[in-house]
């Protein structure tokens, strides 16, 4: 039986990836800082608690494991001081046991483009969490050639069953006859998202499939304008009342709320297109790649 330990169990990609290596029989252990945030499901024997800076304790957690999902996110205004420390002890870790970390990557990466990027195409960003991310992604080069086998996966922003701090959780308030929606861009506009359970699942079997030291993969995810929502809540027999997101006061606050000053800074991400080509994933995985449409989904959204 393969083992994966899971840094950042709580977290959307995090909880959902355990459950879904689980159902493919790995055994899950993890490194949480509340013990009262451990699923129910694991067990205690297979549970560290402190925190994803403490080296000495990732290693100890990550002995004998097959893989390390790296789900730590900072704070979202303290990505500048913290997200590349709180990465290296789990680099220096898997270089050290020789063993694969599994990263969550997104689309801060990339320019807007009219174009599907592939997992080949070059990394411009063109934000300072941007550059972060290709840093960090960059450290996990370094590391796949210091003995760490790194796969990441990409993907768009998160939806699905029990996320918490989403783009969702902000604009679409989902009730029993009638769905609210307060639309971030345009009517025209084209944005990607990426259902968590369809993700994992196929990540979970990617991780049984041979890969190379450092191994990319784009989740082809959901790419959905306006309209598509529109339509998916009348295939549900609801009403839909679109409406627009308020980015002035957003703007107001910013220069107060750190928060909401970082979230401003990306709003490019609703004007323009940043959109993923998952073929790679898709041939890798044949008939078992998982994909459900949004009319599907709608129904298994926690309502608000």
């Amino acid at each position: 039986m393969k083992t994966a330990l899971i840094l950042g169990i709580s977290g959307n990609f995090g909880s959902q990836m355990a459950m879904a290596l689980n159902a493919e029989g790995w055994r899950v252990r993890a490194l949480v800082r509340d013990q009262t945030k451990v699923p129910t499901w694991l067990s205690a024997s297979d549970v560290w608690i402190g925190d994803a800076s403490n080296e000495q304790l990732i290693e100890e957690a990550a002995l004998g494991a097959d893989l390390i999902v790296y789900s730590v996110n900072p704070v979202y205004y303290r990505w500048e001081e913290q997200a590349l420390q709180l990465l290296e002890p789990t680099a220096r870790v898997a270089e050290k046991l020789k063993i694969r970390i599994l990263f969550p990557g997104n689309v801060y990466n990339f320019s807007p483009t009219t174009k599907l990027i592939s997992e080949e195409a070059p990394m411009t960003p063109i934000t300072e969490k941007g550059e972060i991310r290709v840093r960090m992604e960059n450290r996990l080069f370094q590391a796949s050639k210091l003995g760490a086998k790194v796969t990441i996966v990409r993907a768009g922003d998160f939806i699905g069953p029990s996320t918490h701090f989403t783009w969702l959780d902000l604009t679409l308030k989902n009730k029993e006859d009638v769905a609210k929606m307060k639309f971030p861009h345009d009517e025209d506009h084209i944005h990607f998202w990426s259902y968590l359970p369809d993700l994992c699942a196929n990540t979970a079997l990617l991780m049984s499939q041979p890969q190379s030291s450092y191994e990319v993969w784009h989740d082809d995810g959901l790419k959905l304008n306006q309209n598509d929502w529109q339509q998916a809540f009348i295939a549900n027999d609801k009403q839909f009342q679109p409406s627009q997101f308020s980015w002035w006061a957003f703007k107001l606050v910013a220069p107060f709320v750190p928060l909401v000053r970082e979230v401003v800074k990306m709003q490019y991400l609703w004007k323009q297109p940043v959109l993923l080509n998952g073929d790679k994933m898709k041939q890798a995985l044949k008939s078992d790649y998982q994909t459900t449409p949004l009319k599907n989904i709608l129904p298994l959204l926690t309502s608000n």
